[in-house]
């Protein structure tokens, strides 16, 4: 009876040991990433920038420990095979999320220095280097909180504690009216190969994690001097290079400037009403159902559907207005049947067909027998791009299978816009000389801290890369820069 009592305690303090690592790591679903990373952001702006070294530190102490000891669990705490395995678990997922979240630094902060070494304004400059900053101290923390000798990690990513110092120095000198010279860019620069060299192996490794290799297994088995996962992890320095896995639908693409919704307008519908604006809109269709409704910022109906090419989608049309709202679905795969012009056309007459007037196509891309269109309107012939509708056509049937109209009917209202106190021309010559300029239009940008400004769009194209320019129409001021990233997903922009 006492032996039971034991190991009874031993098990409940091992599970106090697991839940407090998991607290102190903050260790949230994989689907909560996104609002994690936003809420980091915002702290970070408001300048609540949280110090997690010593933390950190003893974390990855603990973690060690416990890892190391999960193997002998049944023997050293008497616990069950299924405890022992809730436990390995548990550890594995919070090497894994440090791992994720190292892996979110890099592709971050290499895109940062690109896009600051094509940049000729200190103020950008000067903003990209304290993000830069930011995420290589994000970087020390993720790689402190992993099973690694201290040994090892100083010889394989000893360059992040220098790129932190380094961007940060970088930042005072411009804050102080200095500007970056040759030598520094040229540092950068090599910091730049230096990410993109370790992003590739970040990204091969990320691959075997979706495949089933485990951390926690491979830090307990010894290879030599170092555990297998220790050395799997040194080999960050391989050469090559590779884009990182980011996925982007385009410009702006997910800006939703404002909470409050400005775009609905008229007076509640009635489910019947929205039924039957469902059923004019889809003409391809059979076994139209209700299925419900949702109430939160966009109060819906929600129907569901099947087209006559067997295709399901579940579509929301909202309570003010009856306007569609979203619809959610995918092609069915098959020969392409319908052509770009064709598919654009389809996009077009859908967002118009449901309020978006005057509109235009900004983003386009084919993949995997379906077209993805960022549509938005226009006022004075200026691109809204708060405004901003995405639409998916089935290039085998020229369904709409894909709609979300959130950006619009959120921020859609008749601005104040007024001519910029700068050209065009005299903007453009922004634009660093190393560029060639493809394209040039006057658009509404949404940007940091809720903005909307008024600025000129540069496409501009570099050794094979291409990029977007957004100086402020009113100052010259230089906004903000976006690259195309080529991934297996097709173009995207960051």
């Amino acid at each position: 009876m006492n032996e039971e009592k034991k190991m009874q305690k031993n098990d409940k303090e091992m599970q106090k040991n697991i839940e407090k690592i998991v607290r102190n790591n903050d260790l949230s679903p994989i689907e909560d990433k996104k609002e994690q990373k936003l809420r980091e952001k915002q702290e970070r702006r408001s300048g609540k920038i949280r110090s997690y070294k010593g933390a950190v530190i003893g974390l990855s102490i603990a973690t060690a420990i416990l890892g190391a000891s999960i193997v002998g669990l049944g023997v050293a705490y008497g616990v069950t095979q299924g405890q022992a395995n809730s436990y390995a678990n548990q550890i594995e997922n919070v090497y894994k999320k440090s791992y994720f979240d190292l892996v979110d630094n890099v592709n971050n902060a290499d895109m940062k220095i690109s896009k600051l070494l094509a940049s000729n304004s200190s103020t950008y400059q000067a903003k990209m280097l304290t993000e830069i900053s930011a995420e290589a101290k994000d970087m020390q923390s993720s790689v402190a909180a992993l099973p690694l000798s201290s040994e090892n990690v100083l010889q394989s990513v000893q360059f992040i504690n220098q790129m932190s110092g380094y961007t940060s120095t970088l930042e005072d000198k411009i804050a102080k009216g200095g500007t970056l010279t040759e030598s520094d860019l040229k540092t950068l620069r090599e910091m730049h190969e230096s990410l993109t060299e370790m992003k590739r192996y970040l990204n091969n490794l990320s691959q075997k994690m979706f495949e089933g290799y485990s951390i926690l297994e491979a830090s307990s088995r010894m290879n030599g001097d170092y555990d297998e996962f220790t050395l799997d992890f040194a080999q960050i320095k391989a050469d090559d290079t590779d884009y990182p896995s980011m996925i982007y639908d385009g410009p702006f693409s997910d800006s939703v400037v404002n909470a409050k919704v400005k775009g609905l307008k008229g007076s509640e519908v009635s489910k019947e009403e929205a039924y039957k604006k469902v059923d004019e809109v889809f003409k391809n269709k059979s076994n139209l159902k209700y299925e419900g409704q949702t109430d939160g910022k966009f109060s819906t109906y929600n129907f569901t559907l099947e087209t006559s090419d067997e295709q399901k989608l579940y579509v929301q049309v909202t309570k003010i207005g009856g306007n569609i709202l979203t619809v959610s679905g995918g092609a069915k795969e098959g020969d392409k049947q319908i052509d770009s012009a064709k598919a654009e056309k389809i996009a077009l007459d859908f967002a118009k067909e449901n309020g978006v007037k005057d509109a235009t196509v900004v983003w386009k891309e084919e993949l995997k027998g379906e077209a993805y269109f960022n549509i938005t309107p226009k006022q004075k012939d200026v691109v809204l791009y708060p405004d901003l509708v995405k639409v998916k056509v089935d290039l085998t049937h020229g369904d709409v299978v894909g709609y979300d109209a959130i950006a619009y009917f959120t921020n859609h209202t008749d601005r104040d816009i007024k001519n910029g106190g700068i050209g065009i021309d005299l903007a453009k010559e922004s634009v660093p000389s190393s560029f060639s300029v493809k394209n040039a239009r006057l658009v509404l940008a949404p940007l940091d801290y809720n903005r909307e400004v008024l600025c000129y769009e540069f496409e501009a194209e570099r050794d094979g890369a291409t990029y977007y320019f957004y100086y402020n129409a009113a100052t010259g001021e230089e906004e903000n820069i976006l690259k195309v990233v080529e991934t297996s997903d097709g173009s995207k922009l960051m």
